[in-house]
């Protein structure tokens, strides 16, 4: 049900017959490389437990640089930026009393659902940028002429692509899964990295 969709993906991880998949843009990512453009990965932090104990920062950017990446940069910084401004505008509105309280969420799905199903809320949600499309504003001040991809645990961000806040400096989005794809087919085994 389209009206009621929040791009949380749990369909396809509900879906028995697994006929539900979500739009994947390896095949733009890997054209965009092969014709030698500029690509940063924004990696988020959840990277951290995704491939295994023995997989360091270190050698995951090892990995993406091997895959063709010009650069890495971790979402943290994003998220920094937005504690930043989610706790000005607490002490600004919530703390004086002028607002009863304050919502947020880093994802995008929640933030869907919060406004479709609880309308009364949406004067309480946070406007501060989420850390992917803050990271991804630091990219692009820093690398104009680049391209960023958005690698995450999860489908919601894809959903979050689509949005023009985000369009403006996210220029594509992965999931771990579709990494450790790309991972997979260049034979790059992350344990033996540097």
């Amino acid at each position: 049900n389209t009206e009621k969709c929040v791009s949380c993906g749990m369909c396809m991880v509900s879906c028995p017959f697994g006929a539900i998949a979500d739009k994947s843009q390896i095949f733009q990512l890997i054209r965009a490389m092969q014709s030698g453009r500029k690509i940063i990965a924004q990696v988020a932090p959840a990277f951290v437990g995704q491939f295994g104990p023995d997989v360091t920062p270190e050698k995951l950017k090892a990995a993406l640089m091997e895959l063709g990446f010009a650069d890495v940069y971790e979402t943290a910084i994003g998220a920094d930026m937005g504690c930043v401004a989610e706790a000005e505008h607490y002490v600004k509105e919530v703390a004086s009393g002028k607002q009863s309280f304050a919502l947020t969420s880093c994802c995008p799905s929640w933030s869907v659902m919060a406004k479709n199903l609880f309308p009364e809320t949406i004067d309480k949600i946070s406007n501060a940028l989420t850390p992917m499309v803050a990271t991804a504003r630091v990219i692009k001040e820093e690398h104009p002429d680049a391209s960023v991809v958005f690698i995450g645990p999860c489908t919601a961000k894809k959903g979050e692509f689509q949005l023009e806040k985000a369009r403006n400096f996210v220029d594509s989005v992965l999931t771990f899964e579709e990494l450790q794809a790309l991972i997979d087919a260049k034979e790059i085994d992350l344990n033996s990295l540097e």
